[in-house]
């Protein structure tokens, strides 16, 4: 997981939007808490300009103690009981009322009367401050009347801090649902980013072996051009040295079959007359050896072809008349070892497909099905389609192959038993089977079949062709 990109950049952009959205919450709780402050202030400061501006004189004796002619005058004196005082409404209040009282703001004066705590001092100037009462933070706000009378007006800031974790809780739900659409939402818009990627992976992991075509960039990120561009420059190069491989391969089995053939007329038409018995024999090896080398000439020139072959023409091939030509072309090998050699069904009329690479498949198909066949067996040509799946078939009921060596027949050279086996042959039958199909679009499947015998199928994907 480490190395994946897409899991690199999921995590990178989830911490990123985990840090930012963070930020950003903590900055709306720090600025709806100084916000939730200055509205406080001006609420304070605007009760206390209403009763500056408006007159609203309060009682004398919230003066308190006044300095005249540098002596210290006491307050006046409360209205005893009976009396009637204009200014006098009742018991002095205190910011203690705050909480003994459960009041949300009040008015106070600033001079307190005797035994009451002092929360500010006299000589205090008007404006703004935080009180500590009662273990409670407050907020007050001084200012003096045109008469002289200094008064408090103040809250308490637990309002202020009630709100502000309100404004928390929300922030922090707020965040909690940021996280949970935007880190699905970065998954996806990833995920969509690298689809052209994955893309390009599917359609070179589609390929065969042979398909080097350059690579295409039209749908992929331009961030991976220098990339892709060095596969297509590496696709070249192997291209050009595999083409070279197989030209010298095809050239050299060309230049081969010249002294070949020479070799073999000489020891055919060699006079038998006179040669003893061992001299037969040796003769006898000498021309089958020949014959060998003869048959993986060919077979060498046939599979270089067919792998240096340029794109084919598409035709119209009809199965039936196909399979009268296989019939035909190894009837006299079958009737050598009285193989049953017929078209068991055909489930397909046509295909579009390049004849010579198909023929060429099918033909090695039945060359060694009639060699591994014993005498008196049979070999069934079929096709079938199932569900947009088209397969033509060569079955025997020869020895079969073991399920362990089913994947390495097709490579070149190899032989199932080896040298140690009593069928001859070069190896490279169904390495010419596999490099037609690749030329044609088709996979050459093969399993044992029971009791015993060998099914060997080109299978042809027609919903692809459609798709194409």
């Amino acid at each position: 997981m480490t190395r994946s990109l897409r899991f690199r950049l999921c995590v990178l952009l989830s911490v990123l939007g985990v840090i930012v959205a963070g930020i950003l919450c903590t900055a709306a709780y720090y600025r709806s808490f100084s916000e939730s402050e200055t509205f406080v202030d001006e609420e304070l400061s605007q009760i206390a300009s209403v009763i500056v501006e408006y007159n609203l004189t309060p009682p004398r004796f919230w003066r308190g103690p006044e300095m005249r002619n540098g002596r210290i005058m006491p307050p006046p004196r409360m209205p005893r009981r009976g009396m009637r005082d204009s200014h006098w409404i009742g018991p002095t209040p205190s910011l203690a009322d705050l909480f003994i009282k459960h009041q949300e703001i009040i008015i106070a004066p600033l001079f307190v009367a005797p035994g009451e705590p002092i929360y500010l001092p006299l000589e205090v100037e008007d404006g703004f401050y935080t009180l500590l009462i009662e273990n409670k933070r407050v907020r007050a706000y001084i200012a003096t009347t045109s008469g002289g009378v200094r008064f408090v007006v103040a809250r308490p800031i637990e309002i202020l801090e009630s709100l502000s974790k309100r404004v928390l809780m929300i922030s922090f739900l707020e965040f909690i649902l940021l996280l949970l659409v935007f880190i699905p939402a970065q998954i996806v818009i990833v995920n969509l980013t690298l689809r052209g990627v994955r893309r390009l992976a599917a359609s070179v992991n589609r390929r065969r072996e042979n398909d080097l075509r350059p690579l295409n960039t039209a749908r992929v990120p331009s961030e991976l051009d220098p990339l892709i561009n060095a596969l297509n420059r590496l696709f070249n190069r192997t291209y050009q040295s595999m083409q070279n491989e197989r030209r010298f391969i095809a050239d050299a089995a060309h230049e081969l079959r010249t002294p070949l053939t020479a070799i073999s007329l000489k020891a055919q038409n060699f006079d038998e007359t006179g040669l003893s018995e061992k001299q037969l024999d040796k003769l006898k090896g000498l021309r089958q050896s020949i014959k060998a080398q003869q048959s993986l000439t060919t077979s060498l020139l046939i599979l270089a072809r067919s792998q240096c072959a340029p794109d084919l023409k598409v035709e119209r091939v009809n199965i039936h008349e196909l399979f009268a030509s296989l019939c035909e072309d190894f009837g006299d090998l079958a009737d050598e070892k009285s193989i049953d050699l017929g078209i068991a069904s055909e489930g397909i009329e046509y295909l579009d497909v390049p004849r010579g690479p198909l023929k060429t498949a099918l033909q090695n198909l039945c060359s060694n099905a009639i060699k591994y066949t014993q005498e008196g067996g049979r070999i069934d040509l079929s096709s079938e389609t199932n569900k947009g799946i088209a397969r033509i078939s060569v079955t025997d009921n020869g020895p079969g192959i073991p399920d362990k060596e089913i994947k390495s027949v097709f490579e070149p050279f190899y032989r199932v038993g080896g040298d140690t086996s009593p069928v001859q042959g070069t190896g490279l039958g169904l390495s010419i089977v596999k490099s037609s199909c690749d030329q044609i679009g088709a996979e050459c499947e093969i399993s044992n079949v029971k009791p015993h015998g060998l099914r060997a199928s080109l299978r042809f994907d027609l919903t692809k062709d459609q798709a194409d």
